[in-house]
């Protein structure tokens, strides 16, 4: 019993010590584990995911080079023309496309990222889903993510 005791403490010592000094041996003993999932195989179209886990694109849309974005969020969810509104989301693209409000009215694009646009509220948009369209030319699937509600001014509202 004081054997596999005395194993067991010297065990669980040199693997803390391992993790806290890093050196050649620890490397060593990094790559030998990453080695065992060499043979996992890569995923299928089917299960293609952007950075986003719970939406996967369809089949068509993984083998699409230009698949759809996705609107996750709009911020804030309400404002007046002019004020600044971000939208974050997926698959914008690198480089700028166009922001449409759902009267068909293009947004100023004041910077455009991968996963985030930032944009002014054009004069004459409306209430309703905004429009991504990239610069390979999809646009984003309508959804709640994208709605977003035009202020008045003098109301407020």
């Amino acid at each position: 019993m004081k054997t596999i005791f005395c194993a067991t403490i010297t065990v669980l010592f040199l693997l803390f010590l391992g993790s806290t000094i890093p050196g050649p041996a620890m490397r060593a003993f990094a790559l030998e584990g990453s080695s065992m999932n060499s043979d996992k195989p890569k995923q299928s179209a089917k299960e293609l995911k952007d950075d986003m886990p719970s939406e996967a694109l369809s089949d068509d849309d993984a083998k699409n080079p230009c698949p759809p974005s996705y609107i996750k969020l709009v911020s804030p969810r309400a404002a007046a023309v002019g004020a600044t509104v971000s939208l974050q989301g997926w698959r914008f693209g690198k480089d700028a496309g166009q922001v449409v409000f759902s009267n068909g009215v293009p947004a100023k694009i004041i910077s455009w990222r991968y996963q985030n646009i930032d944009v002014e509220v054009p004069d004459g948009a409306v209430s309703g889903n905004i429009a991504v369209i990239s610069a390979c030319g999809s646009e984003n699937k309508k959804g709640a993510g994208s709605w977003f509600n035009v202020m008045d001014k003098a109301k407020g509202q």
